[in-house]
């Protein structure tokens, strides 16, 4: 099974205010810290560029592949995909094999952790201020990029 809903990003709207990083950290750690949260954002500040990375839940997870001890599960109410931290033993396997970058080491722990969705309630998308980050249904990422295509090609025709 896979999210019906998925974290998607619009780069062009993130300040770089990092409100999704904090709220992530104290929700799931009790800590306003960044390195605490599951969702951290790159920043190429020589351009003002920012990109919230996050866990995208995939379907055929490679993260869960790689996972030697079989520490990465998938939650079946919500998609998530989560490191049991019974089993991670902190070898970072799933983090080189994510396509996304997305799990980070705990600096607690010392065990890997991706976004586990808040229980189906993501809190980086309620405190967003910007509307960089937001849950949709799946099929809307694909829609969308569909149109942002459309609207490359359509000004490639105009010069053409």
């Amino acid at each position: 099974m896979g999210a019906e809903r998925i974290i998607a990003i619009n780069a062009e709207k993130c300040t770089n205010c990092k409100m999704c990083e904090i709220v992530c950290s104290i929700y799931h750690d009790g800590k306003g810290t960044l390195t605490n949260s599951r969702i951290k954002v790159q920043s190429w500040k020589d351009v003002a560029a920012y990109f919230p990375v996050v866990c995208q839940h995939c379907e055929t997870p490679a993260c869960e592949e790689a996972c030697p001890t079989k520490a990465r599960k998938k939650v079946e109410s919500t998609g998530a995909m989560i490191t049991d931290t019974e089993k991670c033993v902190g070898c970072k396997s799933c983090i080189y094999a994510c396509p996304f970058a997305a799990p980070s080491i705990h600096p607690d722990t010392k065990k890997t952790m991706t976004c586990d969705l808040c229980e189906g309630e993501p809190l980086c998308v309620q405190f967003c201020n910007y509307n960089a980050i937001s849950y949709v249904p799946i099929y809307e990422v694909a829609i969308n990029r569909r149109r942002s295509y459309y609207e490359v090609m359509k000004r490639t025709w105009k010069r053409g």
